[in-house]
C-alpha cells in the first residue's frame, strides 16, 4: 500500500483564476484536484507541508470509495485491508493519516495509517466511529453514531472522550489543531445535523458558538496553529459556501463557477482545501480543490464575526 504510481500533476487540473466579487475568493489561486479515473474526488485536511488526503469514486457509489494521499507530487494509495470503502479525512505533518473505513458487513470504522502500518479504531459501544483529524502529539478526533444521534469525541493514549457541547442533540469534531483546540458542529434541535447547525470552537474546556452571518447552517470544518479556522455554510437559498475565519473576520470563500463549496481546512500558511459541486442535480460533478492566497498572504475577509459561548461532512 505504500508504492507511489501517479504523479501529483497530472492529477490535476488547475485554474487561476481573478475574480471581481465582494467575498475573499478574488484573493486566492484555485486548483481543482481530480484523480484520473475517479467519478468524484473528496479531499480532506492538508497539513503544513502540503500533503492533501482524500478518496474518489471508481465507479458507481455502491462501487465504495478508495482512498489516496498527495505530497510533495507524488500520489500514495490509501486502503484498508479489505474494506470496501477507504476514505482518508486528514494528515498530520509527520505524514501520519486519519480517517474511516467500511468493511465487508458493511460497518463503518475508522483508522490511522502510519510508517506501513494500519490500525482501526472504534468507540466503545458505538454502531460506526469516522475519524476526520488529528494533531502533531497524536490526539484523534471525529464523530460516532449511537444509533440515533451523532456525537464527537477525541481519542488520545487509547482512551476515548465524548465532547459533545452542551445541550447538543447532535454533533460532529471535525479538526484539532497543536494546541488542542478542536472545531466542529453541533444542533439543538437536530440528531444528524441536517438542519439548524452551528459550528463551535472547543478550547481550554469552554464552548464557542459559530454562526456565519446569516446562514441557515454552520459547520466548522479546519483550524490551523493560529486559531484560524475554515468551513462551510448554507444561505436562505440552500446554496454552500465556503468560509474562513482568520484574525477574528468571517469571509466568504467559493470556487468559481461552483453550484456549492465546502471548506475543510486551512493550514499555516493560509492554504484552503475541499470540495466543490460543479450542479447540484449531478452528483457525480464533485471536484476536490486547493485555495492558495496570492503573494502567500493569510487573506482577512469583510465580514464581521459573530460568536456566542455556549455537513457534517
Amino acid at each position: 500500500m505504500t508504492h507511489r504510481n501517479l504523479i501529483f500533476a497530472s492529477a490535476l487540473s488547475i485554474a487561476l483564476i481573478a475574480i471581481g466579487t465582494p467575498s475573499a475568493s478574488a484573493q486566492y489561486v484555485f486548483r481543482s484536484i481530480d484523480l484520473p479515473g475517479g467519478a468524484a474526488t473528496y479531499i480532506g485536511d492538508n497539513n503544513n507541508h502540503g500533503a492533501i488526503p482524500g478518496c474518489y469514486q471508481v465507479g458507481s457509489f455502491s462501487a465504495g470509495r478508495r482512498g489516496f494521499s498527495l505530497s510533495h507530487g507524488v500520489f500514495q494509495p490509501v486502503n484498508y485491508p479489505g474494506a470496501t470503502d477507504t476514505c482518508p479525512e486528514g494528515v498530520s505533518n509527520n505524514g501520519t493519516v486519519v480517517g474511516h473505513y467500511v468493511d465487508k458487513s458493511g460497518n463503518e470504522h475508522g483508522f490511522l495509517f502510519a510508517a506501513g502500518k494500519y490500525t482501526s479504531f472504534d468507540y466503545p459501544g458505538a454502531i460506526s466511529t469516522l475519524g476526520f483529524g488529528l494533531s502533531n502529539a497524536g490526539m484523534v478526533i471525529g464523530e460516532y453514531w449511537d444509533g440515533s444521534a451523532l456525537h464527537s469525541f477525541k481519542l488520545k493514549g487509547g482512551t476515548f472522550t465524548n465532547i459533545d457541547p452542551p445541550g447538543a442533540a447532535g454533533s460532529v469534531a471535525e479538526a484539532i489543531n497543536d494546541a488542542g483546540q478542536i472545531v466542529g458542529a453541533y444542533s439543538l434541535t437536530d440528531k444528524q445535523l441536517e438542519n439548524a447547525a452551528q459550528g463551535y470552537v472547543l478550547s481550554g474546556g469552554s464552548y464557542t458558538t459559530i454562526d456565519y452571518p446569516s446562514a441557515t447552517n454552520t459547520f466548522c470544518g479546519g483550524i490551523n496553529n493560529s486559531g484560524d479556522y475554515a468551513g462551510w455554510y448554507s444561505d436562505s437559498s440552500g446554496v454552500y459556501h465556503g468560509f474562513t475565519d482568520i484574525s477574528g473576520t468571517f469571509a466568504s470563500v467559493d470556487y468559481p463557477g461552483a453550484a456549492d463549496t465546502f471548506a475543510f481546512q486551512i493550514n499555516g500558511a493560509g492554504q484552503i482545501d475541499g470540495i466543490w459541486n460543479g450542479a447540484v442535480s449531478v452528483g457525480y460533478d464533485i471536484h476536490g480543490f486547493l485555495a492558495t492566497p496570492l503573494n502567500g498572504l493569510k487573506v482577512p475577509g469583510p465580514e464581521s464575526r459573530d460568536r456566542r459561548p455556549s455537513a457534517h461532512r
